[in-house]
């Protein structure tokens, strides 16, 4: 019987996609192939990890790791024999590998750290210091790691070029998703709960109320739009209050509709006219992957590796962070002719097949886990 290969998923404060991508993870792999996977993190993960979560907390703050993190993770992997550490974000990425400096797996062997990279900040978003500060960690973050993923080729080209002498261990790992879930509720019994009659159509986003996702342009869109549409807005964060004072001043209050956290996001999608997301920053954002397997178009912003996925009036459209009229007439664009709406959503779904498989994500993931930095 072979030994059992024992790996540590670290990640930090996660709204929802990153914890999603460890929970797929944990379930495609955990148990298989002698694999044993826990996970590292706060306790209040906002989804179910499948898998023992040892608590963790990895603070926003200093670029060079938190004290009481490193000491922490250090406990963890000493204590449970880890062979392998793998990282979910920078911070995550940074405290992780100064936490295994010196120490052995269960088989001997130095611990090595895999680093998936999740996001990519514009310097020309967050500027001064903020950018300084971030720029210094993504160097820091892929020169610890023995091999950093990266889940778009922009993003990994990004890398290549910022962080000098470690072109060789950035590679491009795309997230895959899985298959729509099923047992969903019928759209017109969600719409219903929302409230909406036959006329009314509905945009759906779900994503953290924080600066990133840009959720004040979606707003001023929602404003240019007929009275008839209706924006659900999933998830929750620190600016819902500013967020439901913008609605109030654009008039729009009674059409924006702030849910909250919600468990289960997928009914919404499915029964959303469009999905929309306005983020300043991204990769490719397990967000939209989630709505195109679902079947429900997309329209976003050209930011990040969304252009990987979304080819503009192809798979969806694209339009230009920071613009609601342009935000605005891409959703009226989709929402007035529906079929060109479904021929987006099937286009994307091949795409996604294609290039972003779940299968083709584990696997990768398995041969690392399995057999070391070598395989990564």
């Amino acid at each position: 019987m072979s030994p059992e290969r024992r790996i540590l998923e670290v990640l930090g404060r996660s709204a929802g996609g990153i914890a999603r991508h460890v929970a797929r993870v944990v379930e495609g792999l955990g148990g298989r192939d002698g694999l044993r996977i826990d996970v590292a993190g706060p306790a209040d993960l906002p989804v179910p990890m499948g898998a023992p979560v040892l608590e963790v907390v990895i603070p926003d703050g200093p670029v060079r790791g938190h004290p009481g993190a490193v000491k922490r993770l250090r406990s963890i992997i000493v204590g449970g024999r880890y062979d392998m550490v793998h990282a979910h974000g920078l911070r995550a990425g940074i405290d992780a590998s100064l936490a295994v400096r010196g120490r052995r797996g269960g088989d001997g062997t130095a611990v090595p750290v895999l680093v998936s990279v999740h996001n990519l900040m514009r310097p020309d978003i967050l500027g001064g210091p903020r950018a300084l500060v971030y720029r210094r960690a993504e160097g820091l973050a892929v020169r610890l790691s023995d091999r950093t993923f990266a889940p778009s080729v922009e993003i990994a080209e990004h890398l290549r070029a910022t962080v000098s002498g470690a072109a060789d261990k950035i590679e491009v790992l795309h997230l895959g998703v899985g298959a729509a879930p099923l047992g969903l509720p019928p759209a017109g019994e969600v719409r219903r709960q929302l409230g909406l009659g036959g006329e009314e159509q509905l945009v759906v986003t779900t994503a953290r109320l924080a600066p990133q996702k840009a959720l004040d342009v979606m707003l001023e869109a929602l404003a240019r739009l007929p009275g008839n549409v209706v924006l659900a807005i999933l998830g929750d964060g620190p600016l819902e209050d500013e967020l439901r004072s913008h609605a109030a001043r654009l008039g729009v209050a009674d059409r924006a509709r702030f849910l909250g956290w919600q468990d289960e996001v997928a009914g919404y999608v499915a029964a959303a006219d469009v999905f929309c997301l306005s983020s300043k920053w991204e990769a490719v954002a397990l967000a939209v992957q989630e709505a195109v397997v679902l079947g429900t178009p997309v329209v976003a912003t050209d930011v990040g590796g969304m252009g990987e996925l979304i080819t503009d009036r192809v798979s969806g459209r694209l339009v230009p962070s920071g613009d609601p009229s342009a935000l605005a007439s891409a959703l009226a664009d989709v929402l007035a002719f529906p079929e060109e709406g479904a021929r987006y959503a099937a286009a994307a779904q091949d795409r996604l097949e294609r290039d972003f498989s779940t299968e083709a994500m584990l696997d990768r993931l398995r041969r690392a886990y399995l057999g070391g930095i070598d395989e990564a």
